[in-house]
């Protein structure tokens, strides 16, 4: 992947809205950037985040709010993640890999769970570099780590459990990335970049036939290397990135002209527009604007409280 890339497909989430938890993100080395979007952590906001400097809540009474169960809503953006769900309390842990997924889900959080959840977000396509899988292997699942990952990371899981903050566990997932990359030998692909490159610059609307047709290749090979670096069609893929891209116009502000937006996106109408946005978020554009207004990572800059609504 090219590390250009990211300046062209900034994906937004919702994380970070409900002032029970706690959402950070911060961004890989530079040898990561290619394909590594971030790594994030979120848990229960009943404590100080112990040497966080990067913290989304500096106010301590919001982190000794009572807590009551937790919902987030979690969007399709084309990625895939390491997660490592940790209980900093009773030193449990367990690892997984989420593959990419094309419908929205809620995440839910116990009431007085100290369970946290370090992770790797990996930019579409940057995770085969590392476990040299087709990715449509694990589309729409959540695997044990252990079962799939070339390289041991155990170790590496058990060193996160004992880190003291977020920024001594992402300089141990960092290290043991680079490590990682170093010793693989999956080639490079100036095909997926070529591709990725003219879907995002087309904000999704670009077909599968204008794709082959501009690189001079068949579509079958086009379906082929999506499955292998992406996990989901080209198509897919695209109405994914054409969804985000709705996404960032509403989070934008202003005004809202559905008909005049669903032209920009190349929607046939308002109400393409809005069917097709519901398959993505699970509810309307309007809910969305409603929601989009707190948003904690360095994708999502708006300010203002929202509320995560159960899907």
């Amino acid at each position: 992947m090219d590390p250009l890339l990211h300046s062209l497909f900034r994906p937004l989430q919702v994380n970070g809205s409900d002032p029970s938890t706690y959402y950070i993100e911060q961004k890989p080395s530079a040898t990561l950037k290619a394909y590594v979007a971030c790594y994030w952590e979120s848990g229960p906001a009943n404590r100080v985040v112990e040497g966080n400097l990067a913290a989304s809540y500096e106010d301590t009474a919001l982190l000794s709010l009572p807590q009551e169960e937790t919902m987030e809503r979690v969007l399709p953006d084309g990625c895939t993640d390491i997660l490592l769900e940790y209980d900093p309390v009773n030193k449990r842990q367990e690892l997984s890999y989420c593959g990419t997924f094309t419908q929205p889900f809620v995440s839910a959080r116990q009431a007085g769970s100290e369970t946290r959840i370090f992770a790797v977000r990996f930019f579409p396509g940057g995770a085969h570099y590392f476990h040299g899988m087709p990715t449509h292997l694990f589309t729409g699942g959540n695997y044990r780590l252990e079962d799939l990952w070339p390289e041991s990371i155990a170790v590496i899981g058990e060193r996160i459990l004992e880190a003291q903050n977020f920024n001594e566990r992402v300089r141990i997932m960092d290290e043991y990335l680079n490590q990682l990359l170093l010793r693989q030998r999956t080639n490079d692909c100036d095909l997926m970049k070529n591709l990725l490159h003219r879907i995002f610059m087309s904000g999704g609307s670009v077909g599968v036939k204008e794709l082959a047709e501009r690189e001079a290749i068949s579509e079958r090979q086009i379906n082929r290397k999506f499955g292998q670096w992406i996990g989901i069609s080209p198509k897919k893929f695209s109405e994914v990135v054409r969804f985000q891209s709705v996404l960032h116009s509403i989070q934008s502000g202003g005004g809202l002209d559905w008909t005049e937006m669903a032209l920009k996106h190349s929607f046939f109408d308002q109400a393409h527009l809005i069917r097709d946005f519901r398959r993505f978020y699970g509810d309307s554009p309007l809910t969305a604007a409603k929601n989009l207004r707190k948003l904690s990572d360095f994708y999502n800059t708006r300010p203002e409280a929202s509320a995560i609504l159960k899907i």
